[in-house]
């Protein structure tokens, strides 16, 4: 970026125009805090529908640990969308709001699939697979720790990474929208190589993705219902949603939630 551009930018800053990138960090940490929430109270749980998700198919597939790299780059997607719109100056403060509000409400739907569906994962490969891999084995470990084995339909990792491809050809040019398609391919490996999803959970996640898209970002957007809200508003309403997720979390399970 030259410094003309440079300048531009940070006074599009400045004006405002970029607060609202903000929204996807309490965004991010309210979904955390949903699935962590969901799969301690689904540990507590003797229903486990896991079993009726193994395929032939899907336990043919390997272990394959150089996955994990894209695994956990899922972790940092939404910070690198922000990024790359405001690098290419695309970021549309309007549309992004329906980006957001599709992310939430598949939060939401999710919740309700996991809990009224509890299924855990019974695929991952042992200690001594992951200890024969090296240091991309102890990062696999380090997922199988951080990650709960519940919350596996739909995958919360493909509904995410399917939703930014769909909404890319809202900010990204038609030749660089293969860049968001490539890395959901990559993500959707990830999930099945390193053992952490099913076959079907890739399905469920597409799905979910796919309706949200249709039902509520498309009519949301073209009706224009969140255009007249102003940034202090919106980012308000994120913000106080983070904070519900993190009462609630500490009410039901009697400890304080950390990173």
């Amino acid at each position: 970026m030259n410094r003309q551009g440079s300048a531009k930018l940070k006074k599009e800053w400045l004006q405002g125009q970029y607060w609202e990138v903000l929204c996807i960090l309490p965004l991010l940490l309210t979904h955390r805090l949903c699935y962590e929430l969901l799969g301690a109270i689904l540990s507590r749980n003797s229903t486990d529908y896991g079993r009726l998700l193994i395929t032939t198919w899907g336990l043919s597939i390997p272990y394959i640990s150089v996955f994990v790299l894209p695994y956990l780059f899922t972790w940092l997607y939404g910070g690198f969308v922000i990024l790359y719109t405001i690098i290419t100056r695309t970021y549309n403060r309007n549309i992004f709001r329906y980006f957001y509000l599709s992310i939430l409400l598949e939060t939401g739907v999710e919740c309700l699939i996991w809990y009224h569906f509890p299924a855990s994962i019974l695929i991952r490969v042992n200690a001594e697979v992951l200890n024969s891999s090296g240091w991309l084995g102890s990062l696999t470990a380090h997922v199988y720790e951080r990650a709960t084995p519940w919350n596996v339909i739909p995958s919360a990792h493909i509904a995410f990474s399917y939703t930014v491809w769909l909404f890319s050809k809202h900010f990204a040019p038609k030749s660089q929208r293969l860049l968001f398609l490539l890395l959901f391919i990559l993500i959707a490996l990830s999930v099945v190589f390193i053992k952490n999803h099913y076959l079907i959970d890739i399905a469920g996640g597409m799905v979910l993705g796919h309706i949200v898209y249709l039902l509520v970002f498309l009519p949301a957007s073209k009706r224009k219902i969140l255009d007249g809200l102003t940034t202090p508003v919106i980012l308000s309403f994120y913000c106080l949603v983070f904070i519900l997720a993190t009462v609630i979390y500490q009410a039901t399970l009697g400890y304080s939630w950390s990173l």
